[in-house]
């Protein structure tokens, strides 16, 4: 049995990896699982025998033991498979709350001297639900998590690997729950454990002064946080409940502790623009942070931004997964040719890593070493050459994407209207529509109520809000509608407004205003009943 995992940027290779054992070895058992194959498994199908769909421990282990004893595998939970021309899918199980049951990876089996960074996740899940992502979709967001003597116990047999001079927490947020990430790193400290790690975090932690100190007690020299914007309506849109400010104050509270930032930021909001992609890139710079990363808004399979879009009918200007890598624009943008935005990007990335930029890391360092400051020394050295990394591959993906650019820069985009003249609503559910009927009303945009006579006077600046059913059959019937789908057991209203809202106005004050004007109507009404 071979098994294969793919991210949905590495799924082209992957295919081909697997394409070629079945050639070559036509006996061997192909198992694929991953996000990419959770999400799209009868495509992965394809390729494969079987797709292990989410968390896949236990239900490996049990394939394995069904093939091996000849007993019917069809009853295993988060399975596919595909049968006499037929794809199956059974249900998920539940997720494993106590990962401590899970046995600790065996990293002696990687070949020696390909390892420096010890990679461990302590817990699985996310709390938050960002528009783009697919980590809840994928573990959910209950954090679920190993004992703090289970995690400390891994870092002790993992330390004792030579090769091993750097730690990386994968979890995908690290500073929460406080209490936990206190004792582990206490414990690092009590166990001489104490090594440089870095994390994924989020901005919370700048409210956590205590947390940034025991942190860099137990070693840690670099965060790892998604602030995906500084702009209030693209922030809005992510729904990564913080502001601008928050993303601020993470970045003076952190610097304050002496740890330095991998920012990850996104650009291709509805709401953005070239000059608010520009400005992401100047405040980058203006607070000095490390390391950056920008990419590129990818609606990845499984995300809740693919879901609407797809449920809106969006178009997909490519469905090459290998161009899904956060560096190529796979759909229109409302106020964006594809080269503008993927250009703004790139070039915006080109400047976070110029060459002044790593010199003066370089000199940094120089200087802490004069100053005999060995470990700032270390540090500064570090991001120079994580720097000059950064310069080398920026530079070489202009040069391998030169043919790329020229074909966007000759596209010849058709926007949607910059501004929709009126709204035509059309949603069944009587509570819904007259939710979205005063909320645009609160945003002065004219709305009818949608009839059969409106399919022959329809006009490119109409925008129709409709429920999500009845979205694959209206485009059948018209083509070329602008349609903003909402769905009658959305519990997410406010961000579902923000979004109508947004289509309208850059202000997002005016937005916000209007939304809380509505809850306000909906709590006297549920006080009155």
């Amino acid at each position: 049995m071979i098994c294969i995992s793919s991210l949905t940027t590495t799924s082209p290779g992957s295919y081909e990896y697997a394409d070629f054992i079945r050639n070559v070895y036509p006996d061997k058992i192909i198992v694929m699982g991953g996000t990419h194959p959770t999400f799209v498994p009868d495509e992965t199908l394809l390729h494969c025998d079987f797709v292990v769909r989410g968390e896949g421990e236990e239900a490996l282990v049990e394939l394995v033991q069904c093939l091996e004893s000849g007993y019917d595998f069809r009853h295993i939970d988060n399975l596919s498979w595909s049968e006499n021309g037929e794809t199956y899918h059974n249900p998920e199980r539940p997720k494993t709350e106590d990962l401590d049951v899970l046995p600790i990876p065996d990293f002696t089996l990687v070949p020696s001297g390909k390892m420096d960074i010890m990679s461990i996740q302590t817990q699985r899940g996310c709390p938050w639900d960002c528009s783009f992502c697919t980590v809840t979709k994928l573990n959910g967001h209950k954090l679920r998590g190993h004992s703090v003597e289970r995690v400390l116990d891994m870092l002790k047999a993992y330390s004792k690997n030579p090769n091993f001079v750097y730690l990386f927490f994968a979890d995908d947020i690290f500073n929460v729950p406080v209490e936990r990430t206190m004792a582990i790193l206490q414990g690092m400290i009590d166990r001489r454990l104490v090594l440089p790690w870095a994390a994924q975090m989020r901005h919370e932690i700048s409210k956590q002064p205590a947390l940034l100190k025991k942190m860099r007690e137990a070693g840690c020299d670099r965060v790892m946080i998604g602030f995906e914007a500084v702009d209030e309506a693209a922030l809005e849109l992510y729904g990564k409940k913080e502001t601008a400010q928050d993303v601020e104050r993470s970045i003076d509270a952190i610097h304050g502790h002496g740890i330095d930032i991998h920012a990850m930021f996104i650009a291709g909001a509805d709401s953005d623009r070239v000059e608010t992609i520009e400005y992401q890139f100047e405040f980058a710079k203006q607070k000095n942070l490390a390391t950056s990363q920008c990419m590129v808004l990818t609606y990845l399979p499984g995300s809740e931004d693919t879901i609407r879009y797809d449920l809106q009918g969006g178009e997909y200007l490519s469905k090459d997964w290998g161009h899904y890598d956060g560096h190529h624009a796979n759909h229109p943008h409302p106020h964006m040719t594809r080269y503008e935005l993927v250009n703004t990007v790139m070039k915006g990335m080109q400047s976070m890593y110029a060459p002044r930029r790593i010199l003066s890391k370089f000199a940094s360092a120089g200087l802490n070493l004069l100053k005999m400051n060995k470990r700032e020394a270390t540090r500064q050295m570090r991001n120079a050459f994580l720097r000059l990394n950064g310069y080398s591959i920026i530079n070489r993906w202009f040069k391998e994407h030169e043919d790329y650019l020229h074909d966007l820069r000759a596209e010849n985009v058709s926007l949607a209207p910059d501004r929709y003249q009126r709204v035509l609503l059309a949603v069944s559910n009587v509570d819904v529509s007259r939710v979205l009927e005063n909320f645009l009303d609160e945003m002065d945009i004219r709305v009818e109520i949608f009839s059969e006579e409106h399919l022959s006077v329809l006009r490119d600046s109409d925008l129709v809000v409709m429920a999500g059913e009845m979205v694959d059959e209206m485009k059948t019937r018209v083509q070329n509608l602008h349609i903003f789908p909402v769905h009658d057991k959305n519990t997410r209203m406010d961000r579902t407004l923000t979004q109508l809202g947004i289509l309208f106005t850059e202000n997002m004050e005016t937005i916000k205003e209007a939304i809380a004007t509505i809850q306000m109507q909906q709590k006297g009404l549920a006080t009155e009943g």
